[in-house]
């Protein structure tokens, strides 16, 4: 198991189970207790663990991967707004879209019916299969790699590669979480690194996410805020938060 894949591991083992000792990582994992140390150290300096007495928890502000069907239902009339501005907003005739597999962006693949010629590539099942019916009018493409339970997305180095051969238009990402110190945050290493590899194939990165992610943090950086194109979100934002986009001119857009 490569480190990255350890620290997710350990992430969704205390999201899960609250809490573990260093001892029980270490028989979970089948490495030694000077490894999960090592990982628990890095992990309290990112701010997602508190090491305490030969254990760990989550950190209390740091944000859990919500289960897959709590996330489809959370804020559902909120992500069709999004979903649809974003396509009506930014999307074009002829465009090679990345379109990640989260549930706020998967539902833009409704939106795509009126376009002509379209690409879009995505790692997500959630999105590939809402664009199944698009299948006749627009090219689609789905990267391969591991396919991870949780997200519904493939992940790992084949997803990776698959992204930094292409190079689209623009890529549509959402995220768990927003500080302006942390950027746009997600709660696994796996999936943060393929959307990075898709963020290195577009020419701009428009970011699609509820006003509810913002001020929360969770596990890993997916993008700061001055590397994005837009973002794309509800009127809930904090008003800190809309004040720090629009000082640093980036283009936020209230659905």
């Amino acid at each position: 198991m490569l480190p990255i894949q350890r620290k997710s591991a350990i992430i969704e083992y205390l999201s899960n189970e609250g809490g573990c000792t260093i001892k029980q990582l270490s028989g979970i994992l089948n490495v030694s207790e000077m490894t999960i140390r090592r990982d628990l150290k890095q992990l309290e300096a990112g701010g997602s663990v508190i090491l305490s007495h030969g254990g760990a928890v989550l950190a209390p502000d740091y944000v859990k991967e919500p289960k897959a069907l709590d996330k489809e239902n959370r804020n559902r009339d909120v992500k069709e707004r999004l979903a649809s501005y974003a396509v009506e907003h930014f999307v074009k005739d002829g465009d090679v879209l990345v379109l990640e597999g989260g549930t706020t962006v998967s539902r833009m693949a409704s939106y795509l019916g009126g376009f002509s010629q379209l690409t879009v590539l995505t790692n997500g099942l959630s999105t590939l299969n809402s664009l199944r019916e698009e299948a006749g009018r627009h090219v689609v493409l789905c990267c391969g790699g591991t396919l991870r339970e949780q997200s519904g997305t493939f992940v790992g180095p084949v997803a990776e590669s698959f992204f930094d051969q292409f190079h689209a238009d623009t890529v549509f990402l959402s995220g768990l979480g927003f500080t302006p110190e942390t950027g746009f945050t997600d709660p696994n290493l796996l999936d943060t690194r393929v959307k990075q590899a898709m963020i290195r194939s577009a020419r701009q990165t428009v970011m699609v996410l509820d006003s509810s992610k913002f001020g929360a943090r969770s596990f890993t950086t997916t993008v700061m805020a001055p590397e994005v194109s837009a973002v794309i979100t509800d009127s809930g934002i904090p008003a800190d938060l809309a004040e720090y986009f629009n000082r640093r001119g980036i283009p936020l857009h209230l659905v």
